[in-house]
């Protein structure tokens, strides 16, 4: 049955005196949507009063809230959460692959299982507005296709509430773990996007790694979101190497990398140069925004014209006791980093977590557009972002679930 929601704005310029910005202009408009999808989007009065009175039309109240697109959690691990199970703090380790190995007989025993474990963290997301989620999924011969079956199942329970990508992530290492035939295993069962984690701290050997990463791809028809914590000359030659493959192979637009710490070691000129051919190759550049000051230069980035995202990542687990499960929390955070106080700023800073550009004369929402979006109780995006505003209300294919 087709759905009119009344009663909302949207931002469509800002509001500038004597060279400063001050906030946005809004108008109010109603939308109409049906089987999931956006069918019309009215702005003029004597049109929506009319729409209220067709037949067999559900009319809800938008009581004026700032409509928004879908929250996307652009990194999270499904399998990894402790959320529900009574606190336990981080065991030290000497390195990654101690840390791997200490997390994965961890999980085997933990007290709780993967179905509530992995439900606590998409209800906690989903309180939050969140409809939208990428979780890289660990594959390798110990646990086989274990985890990424599990998941799947869990969100057959979810369908009308989110949509989803799963990474085939190797996290113990590609080659370290031998874990080439279970990653096309799961690119096989289900799995849409080929993972890995450094190819040279990790795996010990960048050509072999990446070619084998870049097979993977090919073969599946595959993006790729990739782990890459290399820092200094190994960050350096490593992304020299992905963009010799994303050009050999054609995978422009297709290759994300996570974390991409190594970047903010680069000289400077180095960097523009760089972030040149990220940008011309349409690489993704995806950030927990961590405090450890090996942020990536997310701002530089996007002014070379990469795309940029963001996403919680740890949530309570074997890495880090933090995580609040709310990507908002960790855009706000962004922000106050990277000194974002402008309208326009905080404004632009949204895109990192909906992957849509908000400021258009017309408005962003179009007909034909999937029903997908958000409610919030603030006079402009920016006072969304900067005030942490909780979300009123999110929708996903027509169906509220916040």
């Amino acid at each position: 049955m087709k759905t009119l929601l009344t009663n909302i704005r949207i931002e469509t310029g800002y509001l500038t005196q004597d060279n400063f910005t001050y906030g946005t202009a809004t108008k109010e408009i109603a939308i109409i949507f049906d089987a999931g999808v956006v069918t019309d989007v009215l702005d003029d009065e004597v049109k929506i009063n009319k729409a209220k009175l067709t037949q067999n039309i559900i009319v809800i109240d938008g009581q004026n809230n700032l409509l928004l697109p879908q929250l996307r959690e652009m990194h999270v691990h499904f399998d990894k959460s402790k959320l529900g199970i009574p606190w336990t703090p981080i065991e030290p380790v000497q390195n990654r692959i101690e840390r791997f190995e200490k997390e994965f007989d961890y999980l085997k025993k933990a007290p709780l299982s993967f179905t509530q474990r992995m439900e606590n963290l998409l209800n906690l997301e989903l309180s939050y507005g969140v409809t939208h989620f990428r979780s890289h999924i660990d594959i390798h011969p110990a646990v086989g296709q274990k985890s990424l079956e599990a998941a799947k199942k869990v969100l057959e329970n979810y369908h009308d509430k989110l949509d989803y990508e799963l990474v085939a992530f190797p996290q113990h290492g590609l080659l370290l773990s031998n874990a080439f035939s279970e990653m096309k295993s799961a690119l096989q069962n289900g799995a849409t996007l080929v993972g890995g984690v450094d190819p040279i701290s990790i795996d010990g050997n960048l050509e072999k790694s990446l070619n084998q990463t870049f097979e993977l791809a090919t073969q599946f028809n595959a993006p790729i979101d990739y782990h890459l914590h290399e820092r200094h000359h190994d960050a350096r030659q490593t992304f020299a190497k992905f963009l010799s493959l994303i050009e050999e192979t054609n995978w422009q637009g297709k290759v994300t990398i996570s974390h991409a710490y190594g970047l903010r070691d680069l000289p400077k000129e180095e960097r523009k140069e760089l972030f040149a051919q990220l940008a011309k190759n349409k690489v993704t550049i995806i950030s927990s925004i961590s405090l450890d000051f090996v942020i990536p230069p997310l701002i530089e980035l996007k002014s070379a014209g990469v795309k940029t995202f963001i996403g919680n990542d740890n949530i309570y687990d074997c890495w880090s006791p933090f995580g609040s499960g709310d990507v908002m929390d960790k855009l706000n955070r962004y922000a106050e980093i990277f000194d974002l106080t402008s309208q326009k700023e905080l404004t632009e800073s949204l895109e990192l977590v909906t992957n849509q550009k908000l400021i258009t004369p017309a408005g962003w929402i179009k007909e034909g557009m999937p029903a997908d979006f958000t409610l919030v109780n603030a006079s402009s995006t920016a006072e969304f972002v900067a005030r942490r505003i909780p979300v009123a209300k999110s929708y996903f294919k027509g169906q509220q679930v916040k």
